[in-house]
């Protein structure tokens, strides 16, 4: 198992990484944005399929907490899933820009949403180190 100190920084580098990404996103061409989108929707789906055949290999291990914190992602991916979809509808001014603050309301609430797996993810951690110092000092 990786060490939980690596696995912060890989989830520190991560966010760091994703708002760099979204800055050149905004950047792109139309068709170029679409192309990100869709392989972006590959890689959330990818990376659900992984957490949920991780969480059935242990599922003695895993929470109810964290098994409604993947039904709550896998519910926020395929709302915004169809969300993009719903792009081809956007018409007139009017109705692209309520389409947009939908999604910036969407991508606010799934960020507020990470930061809180960010705590819990720190609390476990705490929880863990503390649980691991108290076995040694038995040796």
């Amino acid at each position: 198992m990786t060490p939980l100190s690596e696995q912060l920084a890989e989830l520190s580098k991560r966010a760091a990484d994703v708002e760099s990404r979204v800055e050149a996103f905004k950047q792109e061409a139309d068709d170029m944005r679409d192309a990100k989108v869709a392989k972006l929707k590959a890689e959330v789906e990818s990376a659900q399929n992984r957490f949920e055949s991780s969480v059935a290999s242990k599922k003695d291990e895993v929470t109810s907490a964290w098994a409604e914190f993947n039904a709550n992602m896998k519910a926020r991916a395929d709302k915004v899933k169809a969300e993009i979809e719903a792009k081809k509808e956007a018409i007139d001014k009017g109705r692209a820009e309520r389409r947009a603050d939908r999604l910036e309301d969407n991508a606010a609430a799934s960020i507020a949403f990470a930061l809180l797996a960010m705590e819990d993810a720190e609390y476990a951690v705490a929880e863990a180190v503390d649980a691991r110092l108290h076995a040694q000092s038995f040796e």
